[in-house]
């Protein structure tokens, strides 16, 4: 497989996960929460159940390292990448 190739999967690959992780964001941007549902539907100001009241708690701590685990991994494997396509071939 030629460098070319493998910089065009990697590219891919990161498009593809952009895409997996942004869409979603994209969708509630234009087509908003309206009505009533199990967190209130109108953000922390509804009437529905938010465990999230009154602030940031211990537990939001360990929220946050599953999508911070993977951005370390992401980065790794970029610069892994980057480093394996800049290696010359030994042969």
């Amino acid at each position: 497989m030629s460098t070319k190739n493998k910089w065009f999967i990697g590219v891919g690959i990161l498009a593809g996960l952009v895409v997996l992780f942004f869409l979603p964001s994209l969708w509630h941007a234009l087509y908003p929460v309206t009505g009533y549902g199990m967190m209130g539907g109108y953000g922390m100001h509804g009437f529905g159940f938010s465990p999230m009241f009154g602030g940031m708690g211990f537990g939001m701590f360990f929220m946050w390292l599953i999508p911070l685990g993977l951005l370390v991994l992401i980065g790794l494997a970029i610069a892994a990448l980057v480093k394996y396509l800049k290696t010359p071939p030994s042969s």
